[in-house]
C-alpha cells in the first residue's frame, strides 16, 4: 500500500510537468489567458461519521481563481485554486463547527469545434490536490478529522458563445464538471487518535486507495460572462458532492454555492519582450 502511495503521489507531482513540457515544446504565437476569480456563497452539508453520526449544516464562502490557455489548435489548459470556508452546526444547535478545504486542479482539455457557431467541447483529464479539516466544539478525545487526499479523473466542458439583446451584448455560458476516478487519501480508523497514527505510529492502513468502490467525488459548474461596462462579470452556480465509506467511517459533504466575479483576457509576456518592443509601453519596465 505504502509503494502504491508513493507510486500515486509521484505521478501527481509530475503529472502536470509533463503536460506541461508536452505542451510547451512546440514554438507558437502567443496565446492569451482567460482568468476569472469569482466569491462563492452558499450552503454547506458535512457529515464525518469519525466526529459525530449527525450531519452538520450551515452557511460557506470561499475564493475561487481559474486560469485557462490555449496550447495548440486542439489542447487547452486549466488551473483552478479555490478556498472554502464553512461555519456549521448540528439540527438540535447544541454544537457548532467549521470545515476548511484548499484545493487545487490541473487540467488538460482536448477542444472540439461542432458545425453550431460559438459552441465549442472539452474534453481530458484533471489531477486534483485536496487539503481540508472539519472541527465540532464537542468533539470529546477527537473534535477534528484531517482531509488529504490526491487523485486523477475526467473533466468535460461546455462552452456557448452568442450575442444578446438589440445592441448584442456578447455573453459566453460554460458548463464543467470534474469526475475523479482513481487516487490515493488518507484516512484514520473508527475511534483511532491522530495520537496514535503520528506518535505512536500505528499507521496501517491509514493511506488508502480511492475509486468509485469507495468514494464518490463530483463538482459541476455553470457560469456565464457578461460584460458590463469595461469589466466581465462572470456569474454562475456551482454544486459539489463528494462521499466515502472506508474504514468504517462515512463521509458526506455537500455544496451549493452561488457564485459571482470578474473574468479578464490578457496575454502573458516576460519584461525582457516588453523592453525590446516599442510596441509595448510599460508603466513598470
Amino acid at each position: 500500500m505504502i509503494r502504491s502511495f508513493l507510486f500515486l503521489l509521484t505521478l501527481f507531482i509530475l503529472l502536470p510537468l509533463t503536460l506541461r513540457a508536452q505542451t510547451d515544446s512546440v514554438v507558437q504565437a502567443p496565446r492569451s489567458v482567460n482568468e476569472g476569480t469569482m466569491v462563492s456563497l452558499g450552503s454547506r452539508y458535512v457529515k464525518n461519521t469519525y466526529l459525530s453520526d449527525v450531519g452538520y449544516d450551515g452557511v460557506g464562502i470561499g475564493v475561487i481563481n481559474e486560469r485557462m490557455r490555449i496550447t495548440n489548435d486542439r489542447w487547452s489548459r486549466q488551473r483552478t485554486f479555490r478556498i472554502d470556508l464553512a461555519s456549521i452546526r448540528n439540527p438540535a444547535g447544541t454544537s457548532s463547527g467549521y470545515a476548511a478545504f484548499i484545493d487545487y486542479s490541473y487540467s488538460l482539455h482536448r477542444r472540439l469545434e461542432t458545425s453550431v457557431d460559438g459552441l465549442r467541447l472539452l474534453v481530458g483529464g484533471t489531477g486534483r490536490y485536496l487539503l481540508g479539516t472539519a472541527y465540532r466544539s464537542q468533539g470529546g478525545n477527537n473534535p477534528a478529522v484531517l482531509h488529504v487526499e490526491g487523485d486523477l479523473g475526467l473533466s468535460a466542458a461546455i462552452l456557448y458563445g452568442f450575442d444578446l439583446g438589440r445592441r448584442r451584448y456578447p455573453v459566453t455560458v460554460r458548463w464543467q464538471a470534474n469526475l475523479p476516478l482513481v487516487g490515493v487519501f488518507f484516512s484514520p480508523h473508527y475511534g483511532q487518535s491522530y495520537y496514535e497514527i503520528f506518535t505512536l505510529g500505528h499507521r496501517a492502513g491509514v493511506v488508502q486507495l480511492g475509486s468509485l468502490h469507495n468514494r464518490f467525488a463530483l463538482r459541476s459548474m455553470l457560469t456565464a460572462d457578461v460584460p458590463v461596462g469595461p469589466w466581465t462579470m462572470r456569474i454562475g452556480y456551482e454544486a459539489d458532492v463528494y462521499q466515502s465509506h472506508v474504514n468504517g467511517i462515512r463521509t458526506h459533504y455537500f455544496g451549493n454555492s452561488i457564485l459571482l466575479g470578474v473574468a479578464k483576457e490578457f496575454i502573458p509576456f516576460s519584461g525582457k519582450r516588453v523592453r525590446h518592443n516599442p510596441a509595448f509601453r510599460s508603466a513598470y519596465y
